[in-house]
């Protein structure tokens, strides 16, 4: 069984969420955000793409404002104002709860889900430190 799910959520700072907001399209929130750059952590924008593809129903033809190494730095990029982007709830919900970011859409039908895995290497059993480790991970997600 896979330890959780992860939710995507559509953010930016709340100064492109006001300028969204003010759109004269604001109620299609494609349209609105034509003039905001997406940042990911890659240049093909995969996750704001799986986002726009199974929220709307579209082809996103958006190019990346930029790339930066990973999920985190996408997070501080976003919530300093670099531009949207697609995050998991669990990567940027206290920067949601405490107005860093703001929630740009919130989609019908449930937003997409990432399932993740707990993977082990062949053997890895053997070892002491990864069984507790292991074991305290299945615990935690039981609460994920």
């Amino acid at each position: 069984m896979p330890p959780a799910d992860e939710e995507y959520l559509l953010v930016a700072a709340p100064s492109w969420a006001r300028h969204v907001e003010e759109h004269p399209s604001a109620e299609d929130i494609c349209t609105a955000v034509r003039d905001v750059r997406p940042v990911t952590y890659a240049e093909d924008l995969p996750i704001v793409r799986r986002y726009w593809r199974n929220v709307f129903g579209k082809q996103l033809s958006a190019r990346a404002a930029g790339a930066v190494p990973n999920l985190y730095a996408v997070v501080s990029a976003v919530t300093a104002g670099a531009g949207y982007s697609v995050l998991p709830r669990s990567l940027c919900e206290e920067h949601l709860a405490d107005g860093r970011l703001a929630l740009l859409h919130e989609p019908v039908e449930p937003p997409p889900l990432n399932t993740l895995f707990l993977v082990q290497r062949p053997g890895a059993d053997a070892n002491p430190d990864v069984v507790r480790v292991r074991d305290r991970l299945q615990h935690a997600a039981r609460t994920w």
